[in-house]
Protein backbone atom coordinates (compact mmCIF):
# COMPACT_ATOMS: atom_id res chain seq x y z
CA UNK A 1 0.00 0.00 0.00
CA UNK A 2 1.27 3.44 -0.55
CA UNK A 3 1.65 5.12 3.25
CA UNK A 4 0.66 8.99 3.63
CA UNK A 5 2.52 10.66 6.36
CA UNK A 6 -0.23 13.24 7.34
CA UNK A 7 2.43 15.49 8.90
CA UNK A 8 6.07 15.99 8.02
CA UNK A 9 8.17 18.94 7.55
CA UNK A 10 10.72 20.74 5.14
CA UNK A 11 11.93 24.24 5.46
CA UNK A 12 15.20 26.36 4.70
CA UNK A 13 17.84 27.10 7.51
CA UNK A 14 15.23 28.74 10.30
CA UNK A 15 17.98 31.55 11.04
CA UNK A 16 16.80 32.90 7.65
CA UNK A 17 13.18 34.88 6.64
CA UNK A 18 12.17 31.33 5.33
CA UNK A 19 9.30 33.47 2.85
CA UNK A 20 8.16 35.55 6.14
CA UNK A 21 8.79 39.64 5.19
CA UNK A 22 12.15 39.19 7.10
CA UNK A 23 14.37 37.58 9.80
CA UNK A 24 12.81 39.39 12.62
CA UNK A 25 9.23 38.55 11.73
CA UNK A 26 10.27 34.72 12.00
CA UNK A 27 12.27 35.39 14.84
CA UNK A 28 8.89 37.10 16.42
CA UNK A 29 7.27 33.56 15.78
CA UNK A 30 9.74 31.46 16.87
CA UNK A 31 10.20 33.05 20.26
CA UNK A 32 6.30 33.20 21.20
CA UNK A 33 6.49 29.26 20.26
CA UNK A 34 9.42 28.87 22.37
CA UNK A 35 7.48 30.54 25.53
CA UNK A 36 4.48 28.32 24.72
CA UNK A 37 6.42 24.94 23.56
CA UNK A 38 5.48 22.25 26.55
CA UNK A 39 7.51 19.45 25.12
CA UNK A 40 10.85 20.01 25.56
CA UNK A 41 12.34 21.54 28.71
CA UNK A 42 14.76 24.74 28.99
CA UNK A 43 18.31 23.78 29.70
CA UNK A 44 20.78 25.86 31.15
CA UNK A 45 23.96 25.62 28.04
CA UNK A 46 26.60 25.42 30.97
CA UNK A 47 25.25 22.05 32.80
CA UNK A 48 22.33 20.93 30.94
CA UNK A 49 20.19 21.46 34.04
CA UNK A 50 16.50 22.06 33.30
CA UNK A 51 14.92 25.63 34.32
CA UNK A 52 11.65 26.20 35.29
CA UNK A 53 11.72 29.92 33.92
CA UNK A 54 11.52 30.96 30.12
CA UNK A 55 12.12 34.45 29.91
CA UNK A 56 10.84 34.73 27.06
CA UNK A 57 7.50 36.44 27.15
CA UNK A 58 5.39 38.61 29.71
CA UNK A 59 2.88 35.28 30.79
CA UNK A 60 0.41 38.20 31.45
CA UNK A 61 0.53 39.82 28.10
CA UNK A 62 -0.15 37.24 24.98
CA UNK A 63 0.23 40.15 22.77
CA UNK A 64 3.08 41.34 20.77
CA UNK A 65 4.38 43.81 23.56
CA UNK A 66 4.66 41.32 25.92
CA UNK A 67 7.80 39.95 24.01
CA UNK A 68 10.92 40.21 25.87
CA UNK A 69 13.45 42.16 24.21
CA UNK A 70 16.74 41.72 26.68
CA UNK A 71 17.11 37.84 26.05
CA UNK A 72 19.16 37.89 22.56
CA UNK A 73 16.72 35.26 21.31
CA UNK A 74 18.33 33.60 18.40
CA UNK A 75 18.17 29.87 16.35
CA UNK A 76 21.27 28.34 17.64
CA UNK A 77 22.17 24.57 16.14
CA UNK A 78 22.11 21.21 16.38
CA UNK A 79 18.59 21.55 16.33
CA UNK A 80 18.14 24.51 19.70
CA UNK A 81 16.85 27.54 19.99
CA UNK A 82 18.83 29.90 22.78
CA UNK A 83 18.78 32.86 24.21
CA UNK A 84 20.81 34.39 27.10
CA UNK A 85 19.51 36.23 30.76
CA UNK A 86 21.47 37.73 33.30
CA UNK A 87 24.53 36.28 31.99
CA UNK A 88 23.78 32.66 31.52
CA UNK A 89 22.64 30.49 28.02
CA UNK A 90 19.75 29.07 27.68
CA UNK A 91 17.86 26.51 24.77
CA UNK A 92 15.53 24.23 23.90
CA UNK A 93 16.30 21.14 22.09
CA UNK A 94 13.07 21.78 19.74
CA UNK A 95 14.36 19.57 16.74
CA UNK A 96 17.13 16.55 17.00
CA UNK A 97 20.44 17.27 17.25
CA UNK A 98 21.00 15.85 14.20
CA UNK A 99 19.77 18.99 12.36
CA UNK A 100 22.82 20.90 12.33
CA UNK A 101 22.24 23.90 10.41
CA UNK A 102 18.83 23.70 11.29
CA UNK A 103 17.88 23.14 7.82
CA UNK A 104 15.83 19.99 6.37
CA UNK A 105 15.53 20.37 2.46
CA UNK A 106 13.00 18.08 0.55
CA UNK A 107 16.06 15.98 -0.66
CA UNK A 108 16.65 14.81 3.09
CA UNK A 109 13.09 14.37 3.71
CA UNK A 110 12.79 12.52 0.44
CA UNK A 111 15.56 10.27 1.45
CA UNK A 112 14.12 9.23 4.43
CA UNK A 113 10.68 8.36 3.27
CA UNK A 114 12.24 5.78 0.94
CA UNK A 115 14.13 4.16 4.07
CA UNK A 116 11.34 4.43 5.66
CA UNK A 117 9.25 3.44 3.07
CA UNK A 118 6.52 6.22 2.85
CA UNK A 119 5.15 7.61 -0.52
CA UNK A 120 3.49 10.81 0.17
CA UNK A 121 3.94 13.50 2.78
CA UNK A 122 1.77 16.12 4.01
CA UNK A 123 3.72 19.37 4.28
CA UNK A 124 2.56 21.35 7.36
CA UNK A 125 3.55 25.11 7.35
CA UNK A 126 3.35 26.22 11.21
CA UNK A 127 5.26 30.16 11.29
CA UNK A 128 7.96 28.19 13.21
CA UNK A 129 9.48 26.98 10.08
CA UNK A 130 8.12 30.46 7.83
CA UNK A 131 6.04 30.84 5.25
CA UNK A 132 6.66 28.42 3.19
CA UNK A 133 4.15 27.95 0.32
CA UNK A 134 6.51 28.69 -2.18
CA UNK A 135 8.96 26.14 -1.17
CA UNK A 136 6.49 23.74 -0.97
CA UNK A 137 5.74 24.50 -4.66
CA UNK A 138 9.07 23.56 -5.62
CA UNK A 139 9.68 20.94 -3.62
CA UNK A 140 6.36 19.57 -5.37
CA UNK A 141 7.86 20.25 -8.91
CA UNK A 142 11.06 18.77 -8.52
CA UNK A 143 9.62 15.36 -6.90
CA UNK A 144 6.43 14.93 -8.12
CA UNK A 145 3.65 13.03 -5.91
CA UNK A 146 5.47 12.95 -2.75
CA UNK A 147 4.64 15.84 -1.25
CA UNK A 148 1.00 17.50 -0.46
CA UNK A 149 1.49 20.77 0.43
CA UNK A 150 -0.42 23.09 3.21
CA UNK A 151 -0.72 26.70 2.64
CA UNK A 152 -0.97 29.52 5.54
CA UNK A 153 -2.01 32.90 6.35
CA UNK A 154 -1.74 35.35 9.34
CA UNK A 155 -4.66 34.17 11.16
CA UNK A 156 -5.38 37.29 13.23
CA UNK A 157 -5.29 39.44 10.02
CA UNK A 158 -7.63 36.59 7.72
CA UNK A 159 -10.28 39.14 8.09
CA UNK A 160 -8.31 41.15 5.60
CA UNK A 161 -8.83 41.20 1.73
CA UNK A 162 -4.88 40.33 1.48
CA UNK A 163 -5.15 37.58 3.11
CA UNK A 164 -8.21 36.14 1.28
CA UNK A 165 -6.22 36.86 -1.61
CA UNK A 166 -2.90 34.95 -0.56
CA UNK A 167 -5.28 32.03 0.35
CA UNK A 168 -6.12 32.11 -3.25
CA UNK A 169 -3.17 32.17 -5.08
CA UNK A 170 -1.58 29.59 -2.49
CA UNK A 171 -4.11 27.20 -4.09
CA UNK A 172 -4.96 28.09 -7.16
CA UNK A 173 -1.47 29.12 -8.18
CA UNK A 174 1.37 27.04 -5.91
CA UNK A 175 -1.10 24.10 -6.06
CA UNK A 176 -1.33 24.09 -1.83
CA UNK A 177 -4.01 21.66 -1.30
CA UNK A 178 -5.14 22.57 2.33
CA UNK A 179 -4.77 25.06 5.30
CA UNK A 180 -3.03 24.96 8.33
CA UNK A 181 -4.51 27.04 10.98
CA UNK A 182 -2.55 27.23 14.57
CA UNK A 183 -4.82 29.28 16.90
CA UNK A 184 -1.08 29.94 18.33
CA UNK A 185 -1.05 32.92 15.83
CA UNK A 186 -3.92 35.07 17.21
CA UNK A 187 -0.95 36.41 19.88
CA UNK A 188 -0.69 38.82 16.99
CA UNK A 189 -3.46 40.78 18.43
CA UNK A 190 -3.24 39.89 21.49
CA UNK A 191 -6.31 36.97 21.19
CA UNK A 192 -8.78 39.86 20.67
CA UNK A 193 -10.64 37.72 18.01
CA UNK A 194 -11.00 34.02 17.62
CA UNK A 195 -10.92 32.13 14.49
CA UNK A 196 -15.05 31.64 14.86
CA UNK A 197 -15.73 35.70 15.27
CA UNK A 198 -18.30 36.71 12.67
CA UNK A 199 -14.82 39.25 10.88
CA UNK A 200 -13.70 36.47 9.90
CA UNK A 201 -16.81 34.78 7.61
CA UNK A 202 -15.15 36.03 4.32
CA UNK A 203 -12.22 34.05 4.76
CA UNK A 204 -13.75 30.75 5.89
CA UNK A 205 -16.50 31.56 2.73
CA UNK A 206 -12.89 31.48 1.00
CA UNK A 207 -11.35 28.37 2.46
CA UNK A 208 -15.31 26.27 1.67
CA UNK A 209 -15.37 27.83 -2.02
CA UNK A 210 -12.04 26.49 -2.86
CA UNK A 211 -12.99 22.80 -1.73
CA UNK A 212 -10.00 22.33 0.96
CA UNK A 213 -9.41 21.07 4.40
CA UNK A 214 -8.30 22.58 7.28
CA UNK A 215 -5.76 20.96 9.97
CA UNK A 216 -6.16 22.74 12.70
CA UNK A 217 -3.84 23.06 15.84
CA UNK A 218 -5.65 23.43 19.07
CA UNK A 219 -3.24 24.41 22.31
CA UNK A 220 -5.95 23.11 24.88
CA UNK A 221 -4.45 26.35 27.39
CA UNK A 222 -5.62 29.84 25.57
CA UNK A 223 -7.17 32.85 26.42
CA UNK A 224 -10.00 31.04 25.22
CA UNK A 225 -9.83 28.71 28.09
CA UNK A 226 -9.39 24.78 27.75
CA UNK A 227 -9.51 22.67 25.64
CA UNK A 228 -13.53 22.62 26.69
CA UNK A 229 -13.57 26.04 25.48
CA UNK A 230 -11.89 25.80 22.71
CA UNK A 231 -14.10 23.05 20.78
CA UNK A 232 -17.04 24.75 22.43
CA UNK A 233 -15.50 27.61 19.38
CA UNK A 234 -14.66 24.99 16.70
CA UNK A 235 -18.39 23.56 17.31
CA UNK A 236 -19.91 26.85 16.75
CA UNK A 237 -17.48 27.12 13.48
CA UNK A 238 -18.83 23.50 12.09
CA UNK A 239 -22.17 24.31 12.52
CA UNK A 240 -21.55 26.95 9.89
CA UNK A 241 -19.20 25.14 7.86
CA UNK A 242 -20.04 21.48 8.17
CA UNK A 243 -19.01 20.99 4.89
CA UNK A 244 -14.91 21.68 5.44
CA UNK A 245 -13.31 18.50 6.49
CA UNK A 246 -10.87 19.21 9.24
CA UNK A 247 -7.55 17.54 10.36
CA UNK A 248 -6.69 17.87 14.77
CA UNK A 249 -3.03 18.16 14.38
CA UNK A 250 -1.62 16.30 16.99
CA UNK A 251 -4.66 14.17 17.32
CA UNK A 252 -7.13 14.29 20.16
CA UNK A 253 -5.43 14.39 23.34
CA UNK A 254 -6.58 10.83 24.98
CA UNK A 255 -4.87 11.44 28.17
CA UNK A 256 -7.52 14.17 28.75
CA UNK A 257 -9.97 11.96 28.62
CA UNK A 258 -8.34 8.82 30.55
CA UNK A 259 -9.53 7.70 33.28
CA UNK A 260 -7.89 5.70 36.64
CA UNK A 261 -7.47 2.92 35.45
CA UNK A 262 -6.51 4.52 31.40
CA UNK A 263 -10.22 3.98 29.77
CA UNK A 264 -10.98 6.59 27.29
CA UNK A 265 -13.96 8.27 28.03
CA UNK A 266 -15.02 10.68 25.48
CA UNK A 267 -17.03 13.80 26.55
CA UNK A 268 -20.80 14.45 24.82
CA UNK A 269 -18.96 17.75 23.33
CA UNK A 270 -15.87 16.03 21.84
CA UNK A 271 -18.06 12.76 20.51
CA UNK A 272 -20.38 15.29 18.52
CA UNK A 273 -17.94 16.74 16.66
CA UNK A 274 -16.08 13.59 15.69
CA UNK A 275 -19.34 11.24 14.90
CA UNK A 276 -21.42 14.60 13.51
CA UNK A 277 -19.30 16.56 11.15
CA UNK A 278 -16.37 15.53 8.89
CA UNK A 279 -13.33 15.21 11.87
CA UNK A 280 -10.35 13.60 11.83
CA UNK A 281 -8.02 12.88 14.45
CA UNK A 282 -3.89 12.89 13.70
CA UNK A 283 -2.20 9.81 15.43
CA UNK A 284 0.96 10.85 16.47
CA UNK A 285 2.19 9.56 19.85
CA UNK A 286 6.01 9.71 19.41
CA UNK A 287 6.51 13.17 19.38
CA UNK A 288 4.09 13.90 22.08
CA UNK A 289 5.03 11.18 24.35
CA UNK A 290 8.87 9.96 23.35
CA UNK A 291 10.31 11.97 25.98
CA UNK A 292 7.88 9.65 28.99
CA UNK A 293 8.31 6.81 27.24
CA UNK A 294 9.78 4.02 25.05
CA UNK A 295 8.99 2.67 22.08
CA UNK A 296 6.90 0.81 20.89
CA UNK A 297 4.79 3.10 23.09
CA UNK A 298 2.62 -0.04 24.47
CA UNK A 299 0.04 2.73 26.07
CA UNK A 300 -0.02 4.75 22.65
CA UNK A 301 -1.01 1.45 21.20
CA UNK A 302 -3.97 1.11 23.80
CA UNK A 303 -5.27 4.50 23.14
CA UNK A 304 -5.11 3.66 19.72
CA UNK A 305 -7.10 1.06 20.16
CA UNK A 306 -10.09 2.44 22.48
CA UNK A 307 -9.95 5.47 19.68
CA UNK A 308 -11.05 2.97 16.86
CA UNK A 309 -13.81 1.79 19.06
CA UNK A 310 -14.97 5.15 19.99
CA UNK A 311 -14.60 7.03 16.78
CA UNK A 312 -13.70 4.40 14.43
CA UNK A 313 -10.61 4.22 12.08
CA UNK A 314 -12.56 5.89 9.44
CA UNK A 315 -11.24 9.11 11.45
CA UNK A 316 -7.81 8.25 12.10
CA UNK A 317 -4.97 9.17 10.08
CA UNK A 318 -1.26 8.89 11.00
CA UNK A 319 1.74 11.26 10.98
CA UNK A 320 5.29 11.35 12.02
CA UNK A 321 6.15 15.21 12.72
CA UNK A 322 8.97 14.17 11.05
CA UNK A 323 12.26 15.40 11.33
CA UNK A 324 11.22 16.77 15.39
CA UNK A 325 10.29 13.28 16.14
CA UNK A 326 14.16 11.99 15.50
CA UNK A 327 14.22 13.77 19.08
CA UNK A 328 12.96 10.29 20.57
CA UNK A 329 12.68 7.54 17.84
CA UNK A 330 13.41 6.97 14.23
CA UNK A 331 11.31 7.97 11.46
CA UNK A 332 10.85 3.82 10.68
CA UNK A 333 9.63 3.57 14.67
CA UNK A 334 7.36 6.53 14.20
CA UNK A 335 5.32 4.51 12.04
CA UNK A 336 6.21 0.67 12.86
CA UNK A 337 4.89 0.93 16.47
CA UNK A 338 1.19 0.73 14.65
CA UNK A 339 2.90 -2.91 13.51
CA UNK A 340 2.59 -4.03 17.34
CA UNK A 341 -1.12 -3.00 16.78
CA UNK A 342 -2.61 -6.56 16.53
CA UNK A 343 -6.59 -5.09 17.11
CA UNK A 344 -5.81 -3.42 13.36
CA UNK A 345 -6.95 -5.72 10.25
CA UNK A 346 -5.34 -5.01 7.56
CA UNK A 347 -7.95 -2.66 5.71
CA UNK A 348 -8.01 -0.65 8.78
CA UNK A 349 -4.69 -0.23 9.30
CA UNK A 350 -4.54 0.64 5.34
CA UNK A 351 -6.91 3.40 6.07
CA UNK A 352 -5.19 4.66 8.98
CA UNK A 353 -1.72 4.82 7.08
CA UNK A 354 -2.97 6.85 4.06
CA UNK A 355 -6.17 5.35 2.76
CA UNK A 356 -7.97 8.46 4.93
CA UNK A 357 -6.14 11.05 3.55
CA UNK A 358 -5.60 9.83 -0.02
CA UNK A 359 -9.66 9.77 0.03
CA UNK A 360 -9.71 13.24 2.01
CA UNK A 361 -7.08 15.11 -0.78
CA UNK A 362 -8.98 13.44 -3.87
CA UNK A 363 -12.19 14.83 -2.76
CA UNK A 364 -10.59 18.45 -3.45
Amino acid sequence: MDMIDGHAHIFPPLAEACGLPDGETHLLYQQRAMHTHGNQPVRRLRDDAIIEARDLWDPNDPSETGRATDVDFRVGAMGRFEWSKDGEDYYVQFLPPSLQDMHCPPEALIAQMDYAGIQTAVLQNDHIYGDLAEYFATARARFPNRFIGLANVDKALAHRDEQIERLHRSVGELDMQGLYYTLSDFFRNGDSQYFSDPAYYPFWDAVQALDIPVFWVFLGDSPAGGFKEEMGLFRRWLERYPQIPSVLVHGLPTTLFADDEDRLILPDYMAEIMRGFPVYSEVLYPIAWGGKTDYPFARAQDHIRQLCDLVGPDRLVWGSDMPNVERYCTYRQSRSYLDYCDFLDDDNRQKILGGNLGALFAAD
